[in-house]
């Protein structure tokens, strides 16, 4: 959450600003139509920028609720391009594309305000409006998350559900040669009952230790129009150097549960919840000793098998090359990345800590559990908690600049 703009005090001419974006907003729109392949990647651009947008609307709507005061909503930083007031609030439009702010008079104890308005201030309000009010915005982006999880559920079915079949999908090589077909439905490998399709690689090509090579021969029995028919397959090699067994040529059909709309709906909540407490462990193992020396090496060059290349940080650049990665793959990876933005970014703004929306909430709670035990009012200093914030506010500049190096220099991997 933030409450003003960090450019606010840079001075730029408004023409000017209007003239550089409108420009670049006709360049990237021309691009769009140009490159009618990179349209979407587009869309996903302006879809972060929406889920921003919302955030920060969420903090506005509980701000009015509560009866706050709120003098300004933005998308954007920097010289602004347009504006309007309604009532006591400016809404607008500002040139750098990069998130949004609302403002809310007297966030901490420093700021000065009118005398007329300090019960309108956020430090006046009850511990109740002031947490709906800071956890409003993380909460958008999990809301966000199963609006996009239970769309997945429902035109793609329960991914995470689906599971391997012993009826066949792809056939290939030998086992084509051999006359099987896709919807065959494996009932043993060499007189060995097949009833799991986990059974079926060491069957076929044997163990690590003892490996098939190619040119051996399997027996593979399956089941076609109610009748059992057995065929020799000839083991071939595979043709990938990692995988250094022979192969038949078989694979399994994958069966994906399709829980309907209500279904979608009410299981959307659940698979968020497992997919946030999965972010939250990788999270916590990017901030470990471990993680912090994995990323460091990134940073030196260190290509080692101890180098995790996926545990890092991603800068506006990183978010471009996965977002081009997962359209290219699909919608349904296009909006799983959407759905891990949007986790990441809420856990990330309830870290306990200023200037992220939980350094508010653990303000709030700090002062109304104290003022309870002394049985007084208790405000905490913000100017105590500066030298904390300047370093947090110091760390986030550490892992922009570095995030943004690894992306131009090491570009992130392609996980879809």
């Amino acid at each position: 959450m933030r409450t003003r703009d960090p450019f606010e005090d840079i001075e730029v001419n408004p023409r000017r600003a209007f003239a550089v974006t409108t420009a670049l907003v006709v360049a990237v729109a021309v691009w769009a139509v140009v490159q009618p392949q990179q349209a979407a990647l587009f869309g996903m651009i302006i879809a972060f920028l929406f889920m921003i947008l919302l955030h920060e609307a969420g903090h506005l709507g509980m701000a009015k609720r509560a009866g706050m005061k709120v003098t300004e909503f933005f998308v954007g930083f920097g010289p602004r391009l347009w504006s309007v007031r309604r009532g006591e609030t400016e809404y607008g439009v500002k040139a750098i594309p990069l998130g949004g702010y609302c403002r809310v008079i007297g966030m901490t104890n420093l700021e000065e305000v009118a005398p007329e308005d300090e019960p309108r201030v956020y430090r006046s309000k009850s511990w109740h409006d002031k947490v709906l009010m800071a956890v409003a915005g993380p909460t958008v982006h999990f809301v966000l998350a199963m609006v996009l999880m239970a769309v997945v559920l429902i035109g793609a079915g329960d991914l995470q559900s689906r599971r391997a079949t012993t009826t066949l999908g792809d056939v290939t090589l030998g086992a084509a040669a051999a006359g099987l077909r896709a919807g065959d439905v494996l009932v043993a490998i060499d007189g060995t009952p097949v009833t799991d399709w986990s059974q079926v690689p060491e069957l076929v090509s044997g163990t690590p230790a003892e490996p098939r090579p190619a040119g051996a021969v399997v027996r593979i029995t399956v089941e076609r129009d109610g009748a059992d028919l057995t065929v020799p397959v000839t083991l071939r090699d595979s043709g990938d150097p990692q995988l250094r067994r022979a192969v038949a040529g078989i694979g399994s059909r994958i069966e994906v549960p399709q829980p309907g709309v209500l279904g979608a709906i009410a299981l959307a909540p659940v698979r968020v919840a497992q997919f946030t407490w999965e972010s939250l462990k990788a999270l916590g193992g990017m901030f470990s000793p471990a993680g912090i020396s994995n990323y460091f090496r990134l940073l030196t060059g260190d290509t080692g098998p101890q180098t995790n290349e996926a545990q890092r940080f991603v800068s506006p650049v990183g978010f471009g090359q996965l977002a081009n990665n997962a359209v290219r793959a699909g919608w349904v990876d296009a909006l799983g990345l959407l759905i891990a933005i949007n986790i990441f970014v809420g856990l990330f703004n309830l870290l306990p800590l200023l200037p992220f929306d939980g350094g508010h909430i653990a303000i709030a709670t700090y002062e109304k559990l104290a003022s309870l035990v002394r049985h007084r009012r208790v405000q905490v200093d913000a100017a105590k908690l500066l030298p904390v914030t300047v370093a947090v506010v110091a760390v986030l500049g550490f892992i922009f600049l570095s995030s943004l190096f690894l992306d131009i220099t090491r570009p992130v991997q392609n996980p879809f």
